[in-house]
């Protein structure tokens, strides 16, 4: 029976796990992030890859970066053009940026 749980709690923290990493997506998409920025090609912004790059390890920075709170560390000629949208990511609770940045990290 114990065992029987806790492949079912583990079950569970997969699938919430999972979970984070699809409203991570969803948030990207209806953000309209992916106007600007690409999964590996620099377009408007920098690609998610060369984001995920400049963060690695660093998940705490980029949020406070999506919270207006810390400066860009990837293309910062280009933050005038990612100011508006600042405005959505502030507006974003801790769960929802931790499910943004998570997925923005995998690539």
């Amino acid at each position: 029976m114990k065992k029987v749980i806790a492949t079912a709690v583990l079950g569970f923290a997969v699938t919430v796990s999972g979970a984070m990493a699809a409203d991570g997506e969803a948030l990207f998409k209806s953000n309209g992030c992916a106007a600007c920025h690409q999964a590996n090609v620099k377009t408007v912004g920098p690609s998610l890859k060369e984001i995920a790059q400049a963060y690695k390890g660093k998940e705490g920075d980029m949020i406070k970066f999506l919270k207006g709170e810390a400066k860009p560390i990837v293309d910062p000629a280009k933050f005038g053009i990612m100011k508006p949208q600042l405005n959505k990511t502030k507006n974003m609770s801790e769960e929802e940026l931790k499910a943004l940045v998570e997925f923005m990290l995998k690539h």
